[in-house]
């Protein structure tokens, strides 16, 4: 099968395990020849392609060191949407101070190492809004309740439309499963336990995501039994992987992701 790993660079190298692109069937042959060819140097190498008479010692062998793949490039910028919980609970968990660190070391990285990416942060509590740079060192938690990941997403769908060419990345930090949404006049409903709607309508935008090609990355700074169940969903409908990291370590998963990606 073809594999979905970029564009082609007219280039091949030798096949490691865990490879997705497309198979170079002409380098794998030759290379098969060519060792069979020095294994046994008075056959002709040019027998090993007559296997039509039915005669199996004339068969081209193949080994796992004779396969090669086509080498492929990722597209040539992302655009990456970085959703950080702003909610009190954050701080009542002492996970803010994590949070914030991280938000700031992926932009700086994003913004000098890959300055082609279109970057957006968007902080969420029972609204979302963007954040842009000036912002950033003074961030702050918002001392509300509510986790509207569905107003976050929504926002975030629109960075990735705007860029319908560039590679999306989705990553999520929160310690909550969502407890607010978007009613129809615009304004936020906060529920807890999380009402149906909230959670309907907040898997809905996922699987908008899921459409858009993006994966959405979670860093869960909690484990609470609901939140878990939530991004565990999100993960069979969309495909993306789930982090627990210790909050010290936030940064290091979040840039590390981000890199793994680039």
């Amino acid at each position: 099968d073809a594999g979905q790993a970029g564009e082609l660079t007219g280039s091949s190298r030798p096949w490691r395990f865990g490879d997705e692109q497309p198979l170079d069937v002409v380098r794998t042959v030759s290379n098969a020849i060519t060792r069979s060819a020095m294994e046994a140097p008075t056959l002709d190498p040019l027998e090993g392609l007559t296997a039509v008479n039915g005669d199996p010692s004339r068969r081209v062998r193949l080994s796992v060191d004779d396969f090669e793949v086509h080498e492929t490039e990722r597209r040539s910028a992302a655009a990456v949407c970085l959703l950080v919980d702003l909610s009190y609970s954050m701080v009542l968990r002492g996970t803010w101070a994590a949070a914030k660190q991280t938000t700031l070391a992926l932009h700086a990285l994003v913004t000098s190492k890959f300055p082609q990416d279109a970057i957006q942060i968007i902080g969420f509590s029972n609204y979302a809004r963007t954040l842009h740079p000036t912002e950033m060192a003074g961030l702050d938690w918002d001392m509300v309740q509510g986790t509207n990941l569905h107003h976050a997403l929504m926002i975030a769908g629109r960075h990735l439309d705007r860029h319908p060419d560039f590679e999306p990345i989705v990553l999520v930090v929160t310690d909550g499963e969502p407890t607010a949404h978007l009613r129809p006049d615009g304004r936020s409903l906060f529920d807890y336990p999380p009402s149906a709607d909230t959670l309907v309508l907040t898997l809905a935008e996922v699987d908008k995501m899921t459409r858009r090609g993006a994966c959405m990355n979670f860093f869960m700074l909690a484990e609470d039994r609901r939140l878990v169940s939530f991004v565990e969903e999100v993960a069979r409908r969309n495909g993306g992987r789930v982090f627990a990291p210790d909050a010290e370590r936030l940064g290091q998963y979040v840039v590390s992701d981000y890199l793994r990606v680039r």
